[in-house]
């Protein structure tokens, strides 16, 4: 009896909540002219119900709670619009929305961002809404938000604050483009990007827009395997002010303020967040000491002129577990469980390791005099972070970066955009120099010897050089490695319209940098100076706090690249190509090495061209079917690292990287968007990667550079990700992403200079068929999303990885008998919880909401990164041990 009234109860209670419910439907169109706005975002306040207008203008809302209720209806070229609806248990609804183009959110944004558009732009992409970030990031770096994508993998590597990684299909993220407002961030250097620079975007940031492939960006960048394009909030039309207060393990305490001004005199508009975060570390003692900012401004000169002015930065210090290291170090058990021999010592020397997955053993405990611990950087001496103790890596960097963005529209036909940034970068980070072996004592640096050593140890040879009696000198010390950058560029962009199914558009992007290195003394760990001989333009060894040793040395690049596209689209087909080139140059001074001809040594400029095209169309086949293709092929300019070294040689031939893709997708939703599936195909071919090599006359001591050519890799693998919506109170969604990576062939090959022909490297390497590394080349994920109340909600999350080999580089398997795959990382499934309840508190339209998170919620072991070891196996392999289970609650305020 208690069974068959169980499923009565099961049968009527959804009944039951399906009759207290109705249907909302209507069209959002532009004031007037009535023409439909297809893809606005109309939802049902409170309740997370949702969806999108179709071709025509039209949507429909299902299972809408009875009673009052506020209907939204948003686009981003567009001035949104809210209405009250009182709808009966039972029946319908009808709500009408006419838009007004917004000067402040208008197309002149999507233009400089390159936004995909569904069922029009033939690309594979997701996208995600502010909403969707502050629901599940949690206090963490911005890319790990974007592990339910498909195609990405983001870890936290080492686990500091800032120190998090990026892939998308098995393409680091030096080979993706990342742009924010439109604006290419990559180093200019090396490709690489560094989170800790943007520490705070995660609140900044409206959306994200993640473009798999060569994407619809019309620059000519590196979006190998995708691009991230990160648009920050504009000034809205809603006045408001929200405080947001966080807690999490590690002791993080994280306080953001946001504010918007809305449209004043109608003219001006601005928007503002500032955030502080301090917090000692999951990972041992790696604590975070950062504030970030970010600020817009909008003035509307005239209803063709308008100017937006934009500032983000994020002055930031943080303790790093820099490298990653053997299992047994973390987890005996664990990798004994994987085939690790434990009986052997490890590091340097015998040591018992097991110290637990939050393990770092970048750090040591000190006693001394504070006057002869205290740390230089950034111009000016600190007392260390940590009473008593070093942290020997240290990341301090400070990256603002300025925008001033110019839209004009003269006509209804002409869209002109002009951007001019500037960015100027200060800091490094710190690491050991010297005679340096790696004591460890209990598994920490044994800095309190190096003390004792460096405070007694009086050297009497260098008095000549101002040593006083007394003075003793450090063998072994900290050190900063500098990275000071000033960094400018131009976008420019002249869109037209050639009539109702055609436009074009061709840019400029102009790009100038200067990078200055070079190392100081930090810490001299107790003694009073430190002997460094390498300046060959200074004849004094004798190096106090601050002063620079190992390397000075400046880089110069300059970038000019032009773009064109034409776009067509006629009903249910829309298509594009696009060209896009540009010449890199690369120059290189050195104030170390020994001047010529009076002049600083210098590797003078070497300009490379490199060039786009690619192109692609999407076709409807109906309202809810859209099928799309795209290729296109990259010749990639090689990045300054592979072109100039430490002592100025200049890699010699060059040549570029050679990059084709090929993309199949297609795409579903029902009408009410009950269900969305979008998936897709896609295979690309890298031919020709950059491994730097060198080879030295043994006569005459020059080494000549060059590039390893015909190492070549294929990445194919196919990609879906689906939304059903079975009921108002439940969302679902999943994402499935299976690749093949492999490299594709061994390589021996010569390399003689051409003015010295008898002098003859050979290279054999030796990877065909290994799978590429790095990554997880299948990941699953899926979410259940409730809605259990107006203003609740509950968000549980499971994610999947497998088939993830260990990185290493090809270009060190030279032995013909070594044709083992790498080590492959065991597979794991993590899951997370997220939750929130905006209180149900109207205050003068004011609101409270509670939100937490609570990561790896089963507090499962777990290896997020690995390097490769010489026997390919769980003894020699060095990793980074995922996160344990972790916990981050907070209140927001908004008024």
């Amino acid at each position: 009896m208690k069974r068959i009234t169980a499923v009565l109860l099961c049968l009527l209670v959804p009944a039951m909540v399906f009759a207290q419910s109705g249907t909302v439907t209507g069209k959002v169109t532009v004031v007037g002219t009535g023409e439909p706005i297809t893809l606005a975002h109309v939802e049902v306040e409170g309740w997370g119900i949702g969806t999108t207008t179709d071709l025509n203008g039209e949507f429909k809302l299902i299972h809408v709670p009875a009673g009052t209720q506020t209907v939204k209806a948003t686009h981003i070229s567009y001035v949104g619009g809210e209405q009250e609806i009182d709808l009966s248990a039972g029946g319908s609804a009808s709500v009408d929305f006419m838009l007004e183009v917004s000067v402040l959110r208008g197309e002149s944004v999507t233009l400089v961002a390159t936004r995909a558009v569904e069922r029009e732009t033939p690309v594979a992409f997701t996208n995600l809404k502010k909403e969707e970030m502050q629901m599940r990031l949690g206090g963490r770096d911005l890319p790990e938000v974007l592990n339910e994508t498909p195609g990405v993998y983001a870890t936290a590597q080492g686990g500091g604050a800032g120190d998090a990684r990026l892939s998308i299909r098995g393409f680091n993220q030096r080979n993706v483009a990342v742009l924010i407002n439109g604006v290419p961030v990559n180093d200019m250097e090396n490709g690489w990007i560094y989170w800790s620079n943007w520490d705070g975007l995660g609140d900044a940031a409206n959306s994200i827009q993640i473009q798999r492939g060569l994407g619809a960006s019309n620059l000519a960048i590196a979006s190998v395997g995708g691009t991230m394009n990160i648009v920050t909030d504009v000034a809205g039309m809603e006045r408001s002010l929200s405080v947001k207060q966080e807690i999490g393990s590690g002791w993080l305490n994280k306080t953001t303020v946001s504010g918007a001004s809305g449209l004043m005199a109608d003219k001006f508009a601005g928007t503002f967040t500032v955030s502080r975060k301090i917090g000692y570390g999951v990972v041992d003692k790696a604590w975070t000491d950062a504030l970030s900012y970010f600020a817009g401004l909008s003035y509307i000169a005239s209803s063709t002129n308008k100017i937006d002015l934009f500032v983000v930065g994020a002055p930031q210090r943080h303790g790093q577990r820099y490298y990653s290291r053997e299992i047994a170090y973390f987890d005996k058990e664990y990798a004994a469980s994987l085939g690790a021999d434990v009986s052997q010592g490890l590091g340097y020397q015998e040591v018992p390791g097991d110290y637990g997955v939050t393990y770092n053993s970048h750090w040591g405990g000190i006693q001394g005099d504070p006057a002869k611990l205290k740390e230089y950087f950034n111009g000016e001496t600190h007392d260390l972070w940590i009473d008593d103790v070093i942290m020997e890596r240290e990341n301090y960097y400070h990256k603002p970066q300025f925008n001033l963005n110019w839209y004009f529209n003269p006509t209804d036909k002409l869209s002109i955009t002009n951007v001019v940034y500037y960015s100027y970068g200060k800091g490094g980070g710190s690491g050991p120099l010297g005679a340096y072996s790696e004591q460890l004592n209990s598994g920490q640096i044994d800095y309190q010897s190096l003390y004792n050593f460096n405070s007694t140890n009086e050297d009497t040879s260098y008095s000549q050089y101002g040593v006083q009696a007394g003075e003793t000198r450090s063998t072994h010390i900290q050190r900063n490695s500098v990275n000071i950058h000033s960094w400018s560029g131009y976008l420019g962009t002249v869109q037209y319209k050639i009539n109702d199914e055609m436009k074009a558009t061709v840019g400029a992007d102009i790009r100038s940098y200067r990078g200055e290195h070079w190392r100081e003394v930090r810490n001299l760990i107790g003694g009073d100076y430190f002997i460094d001989t390498v300046n060959q333009q200074n004849a004094n060894p004798v190096k106090r706090l601050g002063d620079r040793v190992a390397y000075h040395n400046d880089g110069f690049t300059r970038w000019f690249g032009g773009f064109g596209q034409f776009d067509y689209r006629s009903g249910p087909l829309a298509a594009y190509v696009n060209f896009a080139a540009s010449q890199s140059g690369y120059k290189r001074v050195d104030y170390f090495l020994e001047k010529v001809g009076g002049d600083w040594a210098t590797a003078d400029w070497e300009d490379i061209f490199g060039w786009n095209l690619k192109g692609g169309a999407n076709y409807n086949l109906t309202d809810q079917v859209n099928v799309y293709g795209n290729l296109g092929h990259i010749d990639k300019a090689p990045i300054f690292d592979s072109i100039i070294d430490y002592v100025n040689n200049i890699t010699d031939p060059i040549h570029n990287e050679k990059i084709d893709n090929v993309e199949l997708g297609a795409g579903y939703r029902t009408y009410d968007n009950f269900l969305t599936v979008n998936g897709g195909l896609y295979m690309t071919s890298w031919k020709d990667r950059s491994w730097s090599r060198s080879i030295e006359d043994e006569v005459t001591h020059i080494d000549y550079v060059y590039l390893l050519r015909g190492i070549d890799a294929r990445h194919m693998g196919v990609e879906l990700e689906s939304t059903v919506r079975p009921h108002r109170m439940v969302e679902v969604r999943g994402m499935a992403s299976i690749g093949s990576w492999t490299w594709l062939n061994d390589v021996n090959t010569t390399f003689s200079p051409e003015d010295q022909p008898t002098l003859i490297d050979t290279i054999e390497v030796f990877v065909d068929g290994l799978p590429v590394g790095d990554a997880p080349q299948t990941t699953f994920a899926m979410s259940l999303r409730l809605f259990p109340t107006r203003g609740l909600y509950l968000d549980f999350v499971g994610r999947y990885s497998g088939n993830h080999w260990a990185n290493f580089d090809p270009i060190e398997r030279t032995d013909e008998t070594d044709d083992a795959d790498p080590w492959k990382i065991p597979e794991y499934t993590l899951f997370d919880v997220h939750f929130g309840y905006t209180l149900p508190i109207n205050y003068y339209g004011s609101t409270v909401e509670v939100f937490g998170h609570v990561f790896n919620l089963l507090d499962t072991i777990h290896i997020t990164d690995a390097l490769d070891g010489s026997d390919h196996t769980a003894t020699s392999v060095d990793v980074y041990m995922g996160r344990p289970r972790t916990f981050l609650g907070g209140l927001r305020v908004t008024i």
